[in-house]
């Protein structure tokens, strides 16, 4: 068959947008392995001076940092159940994967790519006898849905209809890693898996180099289990990285403070110069202790050429200014503008709204319609839900705040399920459920 990993063009696109993004998370090494792309080699260059200048360029990174910074704000309190949701979707939340990861760890790691990326997808998979969408893990009576964290960048082509209730998957196609262990250590191999609404398949490609199916079965869920957390969402299953122009700052420090190093470097050794100076009549210039330099020209002279250090001054104030811009830069994130409802204030009391809170809305979106798609393969109508805590994100919450989520109780506008979600978030009322604890054997 055709190669079916080739990305669809649309994907080729939002890929070259990423790449940057990824690169700077990947740090030093992979804006080495970057090469020219990120690091440009100087039109009159020497290509050994530029592979030594290279060598010796060290990433500051400030776009992981503010990365890692925003994420642990919106997880700097625990996920959180509501007190409705069934006991056996909770157990499965504490191994959300299958490999003992706790929904918190899971989640985190979720939306850091999303974050990154400005979309990250999720596949709720059942492997029941082989078929679901085409793992092995659990085939017995015990088989239960967990969730597999599909990177932006592995969902490589995603075909779509439009209904009456809105996009509908089709075929999607997900680059995935594999990797073989014998007695000689292990092996690792790229496969494409195909998931249509009916059917799976996965592809690798044989040595002769054509694809071939090697695995394939039923879908019996009878429609495509992929959620998709978006943080800056540009159409269906479309984004761009919301941190964007801080990857570009941080690329901009990274090529400045090569060149400003290797100004440096040649800065820091002065240049021996002569005048009058006749290799043929004075002989070879000895440079060190007990040497006497001379010369056959009575006017003749050595000196060094030292640089004044002006350039490399404005070079360090060039770097010192994007250093502020870019520590200025997450502050966008962190504040927001006021939000105003017909009531003259929101429901959930957010007096100003942060992009940063924005994205937790979209993750705390994602993860029930995750529940959702776990009670789907079940056969279970109430799941319950997850709350994101938004208590580090948002301004303190004065007493009138409080009295305001009472009189919409009072006045029945929310229920009681309501206000306790909504005295949770504040960190008032405290979820029973740790999603990091393993299951009791």
């Amino acid at each position: 068959m055709n190669n079916p990993s080739t990305p669809s063009p649309r994907y080729l696109e939002m890929y070259k947008k990423w790449e940057l993004p990824l690169s700077l998370m990947g740090g030093t090494k992979a804006m080495r392995q970057a090469g020219h792309l990120f690091l440009p080699q100087h039109p009159a260059e020497n290509s050994r001076v530029y592979q030594e200048r290279a060598r010796k360029t060290v990433l500051r990174n400030y776009f992981r940092k503010t990365v890692h910074k925003l994420v642990g704000q919106i997880f700097a309190n625990p996920l959180k159940a509501s007190a409705d949701m069934p006991e056996v979707i909770a157990t499965y939340l504490k191994n959300v994967d299958l490999t003992g990861r706790g929904l918190n760890s899971f989640a985190q790691s979720w939306f850091e790519d999303a974050l990154v990326c400005g979309m990250s997808h999720v596949l709720v998979d059942f492997p029941v006898n082989g078929d679901a969408t085409g793992s092995k893990k659990g085939a017995d009576s015990q088989a239960r849905p967990y969730a597999v964290h599909i990177p932006a960048a592995s969902l490589i082509s995603a075909d779509w209809s439009v209904t009456a209730t809105g996009y509908r998957l089709d075929k999607i196609r997900v680059k995935e890693g594999t990797a073989a262990y014998s007695g000689q250590g292990s092996a690792s191999d790229v496969q494409i898996r195909e998931i249509t609404r009916d059917h799976w398949g996965v592809f690798r490609q044989a040595k002769a180099g054509q694809w071939q199916c090697v695995d394939e079965g039923q879908n019996s869920l009878g429609k495509i289990p992929l959620i998709t957390l978006y943080t800056n969402r540009t159409g269906f299953l479309e984004a761009t990285p919301p941190l964007e122009d801080l990857a570009w700052l941080n690329l901009e420090h990274y090529q400045i403070r090569s060149d400003q190093r290797n100004a440096l470097n040649v800065a820091s050794f002065p240049i021996l110069a002569a005048s009058g100076y006749d290799p043929e009549v004075d002989g070879p210039i000895e440079v060190g202790p007990n040497k006497v330099l001379t010369t056959s020209d009575t006017d003749g002279k050595y000196y060094y050429v030292e640089s004044s250090g002006a350039a490399l001054e404005a070079g360090s104030r060039e770097l010192q200014d994007l250093e502020k811009a870019i520590n200025q830069f997450s502050l966008q994130f962190e504040t927001g503008h006021v939000r105003q409802t017909a009531t003259g204030r929101t429901l959930d009391a957010l007096e100003a709204l942060s992009p940063l809170v924005a994205m937790s809305n979209e993750l705390e979106d994602a993860l029930n319609a995750m529940l959702g798609m776990f009670a789907d393969w079940k056969g279970i109508f109430e799941t319950g839900s997850i709350t994101v805590s938004r208590q580090s994100l948002e301004r303190s919450y004065s007493t009138q705040n409080l009295q305001d989520l009472i009189l919409l109780f009072d006045r029945q506008i929310i229920d009681r399920t309501g206000l306790e979600r909504e005295l949770a978030a504040r960190g008032i009322l405290q979820s029973s459920l740790d999603f990091n604890s393993h299951p009791s054997q």
